[in-house]
């Protein structure tokens, strides 16, 4: 069923919500269509405003050999248009940048390599966290780890100390990427394809070839200083945009018999208010409420298709000052439907219940 309503003077169908919330899925999919079609132009286009300028940084510290300071700032700057890339090369692995499955592959080998990461590894590890995100019996790839307050309650001293280990900022935001981009994603691992431990070698002999090169010209040194600035920053901030798209006070976890795609959508993924030039270094991907019910929408139509669709409107908002005070909430708690802090001394359930 379809309702009508006025935006920005047309009149638009609207996806009607069945009697549990859940839009209709026939309506949704229609309406989104239109935003699913790439421009292969606008695309190449993406594609040059940050491949270029990331070689051209490098290519600076070719000609100048900078000291170790320099060697960091020109990193922070490489930072930039790698965090765009890796916008785009989400977009690659989902096919959406391109019409063409063979280009959205080919740019997806070059831009994975130059960030650490196997395209068609990532690829699998993302369509599962896209298949299963909110729902309680698959928590794992791709995805904050989060536990819920009965599984931490009944938990061992051990496993407890694991997992607050595990969600401290710290680790979170500065060690933990750094060790997936250096080590979780350079070795097999148990279930991969073929297709998938082929990405994964490729990958690592184009990473030695690159590090060896680069080495060999700015001197080791300038090397790992300007590209672990890189990884520590990017990876530091491509964390919190993780955490931040999922993990809010009113976030989505069900378990499978009352689990939905569209609400996992809808009101498990967060549309993040930014500054418009941090969104466009971003790819748009603040608009990840958009991105979690089509990932066939590529990234420079999210806004539109966010301005341009009714159901759209209930997705959560997170602020940046919001986004980093969620980094207390640790637990899920299903009696209450909400994501709490950790519980305190022996009264654990109810000061989480009630808000402590």
């Amino acid at each position: 069923m379809l309702q009508t309503t006025e935006i920005a003077g047309q009149t638009t169908d609207r996806a009607a919500p069945r009697d549990n919330g859940v839009p209709d899925r026939e309506s949704w999919r229609r309406q989104i269509t239109p935003f699913t079609r790439p421009d292969a132009r606008r695309s190449l286009g993406q594609i040059a405003s940050c491949l270029p300028p990331y070689l051209a940084v490098w290519g600076i510290a070719i000609a100048v050999k900078p000291g170790p300071l320099p060697a960091v700032g020109l990193g922070l700057v490489a930072t930039v248009f790698l965090m765009r890339m890796y916008a785009l090369f989400h977009d690659l692995t989902h096919k959406s940048l391109f019409g063409s499955r063979r280009a959205n592959t080919l740019w997806g080998y070059l831009l994975g390599f130059l960030l650490f990461t196997p395209y068609r590894w990532w690829q699998h590890q993302h369509n599962l966290h896209h298949a299963h995100a909110g729902d309680l019996s698959e928590r794992g790839p791709g995805e904050i780890y989060t536990m819920t307050l009965a599984e931490y309650e009944a938990a061992t001293p051990a496993r407890r100390l694991y997992y607050r280990i595990y969600r401290n900022p710290v680790l979170l935001l500065l060690v933990g990427p750094s060790l997936v981009f250096l080590f979780d994603r350079r070795f097999p691992q148990k279930g991969m394809s073929r297709r998938v431990l082929l990405s994964v070698v490729l990958t690592n002999l184009a990473l030695v070839a690159w590090a060896v090169v680069l080495a060999s010209l700015v001197g080791w040194q300038t090397f790992l200083l300007l590209q672990g600035t890189t990884l520590v920053a990017g990876g530091a901030v491509g964390a919190w945009l993780l955490f931040v798209q999922h993990q809010y006070e009113d976030a989505y976890f069900r378990s499978p018999e009352e689990w939905s795609f569209e609400l996992a959508a809808l009101q498990g993924s967060s549309f993040l208010q930014l500054p418009r030039p941090l969104g466009w270094a971003l790819g748009s991907i603040n608009y990840h409420h958009v991105h979690h019910l089509s990932s066939r929408v590529p990234n420079y139509r999210l806004r539109d298709a966010h301005e341009g669709m009714p159901v759209f409107e209930r997705a959560p908002v997170v602020t940046i000052r919001s986004g980093f005070a969620a980094m207390r909430l640790k637990l899920w708690d299903e009696e209450r439907g909400a994501l709490v802090p950790f519980p305190r001394g022996s009264r654990a359930a109810g000061e989480a219940r009630a808000g402590a």
